[in-house]
C-alpha cells in the first residue's frame, strides 16, 4: 500500500524534505544470509534488477533517494524513476 503522508524536516529555504529515504547503494543485490553461505559453502548472491527496486520504493511512498555517482548505479535509478510514473515534483 503507498504510504501518503511522509514525515518531513523544514529546510532554512522554507522547503520541506521528508525524513527517510531509501538508500540506493548495493540495491539490486541480495545478499545470501550468512549462515546460508556458510552451510552451502558459496557466497553467492541472487541479483534482481535495480531499476524494479527503486520503482517499487516510490511506489510505496519513498520521496527520498540516497543516491551517489560511488553506486555506480545512475542509469538504474534514474529507470526506475522514470518507470515508477512520479512526478518530478514529488
Amino acid at each position: 500500500a503507498m504510504v501518503t503522508s511522509v514525515p518531513t524536516v523544514k529546510l532554512n529555504d522554507g522547503r520541506s524534505h521528508p525524513v527517510v529515504g531509501y538508500g540506493t547503494y548495493k540495491v539490486g543485490v541480495v545478499p545470501a544470509s550468512a549462515s546460508s553461505a556458510v552451510a552451502a559453502g558459496t557466497t553467492a548472491t541472487e541479483a534482481v534488477n535495480p531499476a524494479d527496486c527503486v520503482a517499487k520504493a516510490l511506489e510505496l511512498g519513498y520521496r527520498f533517494l540516497d543516491c551517489a555517482e560511488f553506486y555506480a548505479n545512475e542509469k538504474a535509478v534514474g529507470e526506475g524513476i522514470a518507470a515508477s510514473g512520479v512526478p518530478r515534483e514529488q
